[in-house]
């Protein structure tokens, strides 16, 4: 019995993950959630208490997935930043490769559209959500910061060159989960060029990371040339 309690929660949170990443908190119903996760209505004010509650589990389940797939890379930190960095490529390419982890990313993406829109009331009610959140945050700055130094060296990891290199690889990363939702949305899968279909993931990571070593190779240069 408390095994099918925990399976039939889990199916609620994956139905959620996938119809609140699609359609957006005002956009999924309840009633579909529950048809696909095989269960009803009731169920959500069980586990859940209401809709509002639903969705904030929602995303600490999908912060779960994201933080167990990271931990695994700031293990790595310390001792070989190079594949800590290889190994967060992956993860944000499986963004695009991977059907939980995209929905888990475009979950988050509507979180940043639907921010302006719902400032007044996020002002208003600010949850322990919230606070945990920023907390999570400043960990990952803390973390990043430290995977970027090793990359660069200490002399070249200026407040610059870090912000320059993290975006040159996060925005490529980044970009791919949304240019994949317009090819399913918006060409169906008919484009000529279809990122799943044209690429795998390993080739995408190999071209990321040439274009990290030649950024953090240059940034190095320059340091050198001013010392010389």
């Amino acid at each position: 019995m408390k095994r099918d309690k925990v399976e039939a929660k889990d199916r609620l949170l994956a139905a959620g993950l996938k119809f609140f990443a699609s359609k957006g908190y005002d956009g999924a119903t309840v009633r579909e959630i529950c048809d696909e996760a095989n269960s009803n209505i009731a169920a959500i004010n069980y586990y859940f208490g209401d809709k509002q509650g639903f969705y904030s589990a929602v995303k600490e389940h999908a912060l779960g997935i994201r933080q167990k797939a990271m931990d695994r890379c700031w293990e790595l930190v310390e001792t070989d930043p190079w594949g800590a960095l290889r190994m967060q490529v992956e993860l944000m390419l499986d963004e695009t490769f991977d059907d939980t982890m995209f929905q888990v990313s475009w979950l988050f993406f509507r979180e940043l559209l639907d921010q302006d829109e719902n400032a007044d009331k996020k002002k208003a009610d600010e949850t322990l959500y919230d606070l945990q959140t920023d907390a999570r945050r400043k960990l990952y700055i803390e973390r990043m910061t430290r995977l970027l130094t090793g990359l660069l060296g200490p002399e070249a990891a200026t407040s610059d060159n870090l912000s320059l290199l993290h975006y040159t690889y996060h925005s490529l990363c980044r970009f791919l989960p949304i240019k994949t939702q317009w090819e399913t949305r918006v060409l169906q899968g008919k484009g000529r060029f279809i990122m799943k279909s044209n690429y795998d993931k390993a080739t995408l990571a190999d071209y990321i990371m040439g274009i990290v070593h030649h950024a953090v190779d240059e940034m190095q240069k320059r340091v050198r040339e001013k010392k010389a």
